[in-house]
């Protein structure tokens, strides 16, 4: 896939602004999929007592892809 530079740049910014939101709303993010879950799916999505370490630990990897993406595309 050949990609021009600005799309390379919106896809490392894009993946560490969704890293950013993961490290920072974590609690706002499993609201927001739990009425997505229920929208969507009409199931019920209850967060257990890690759920917020978890996005936060998806936060990290964002973040960690995010820069791989930077230095490859440069």
């Amino acid at each position: 896939m050949d990609l021009t530079g600005t799309e390379r740049r919106l896809l490392w910014t894009g993946t560490a602004l969704a890293g950013v939101l993961h490290l920072l709303v974590p609690g706002t993010l499993l609201s927001l999929a739990r009425l997505g879950y229920r929208w969507v799916l009409a199931v019920e999505f209850r967060p257990q007592e890690r759920s917020r370490r978890r996005v936060r630990l998806l936060g990290v990897a964002f973040l960690a892809t995010a820069a791989v993406l930077k230095r490859v595309f440069g």
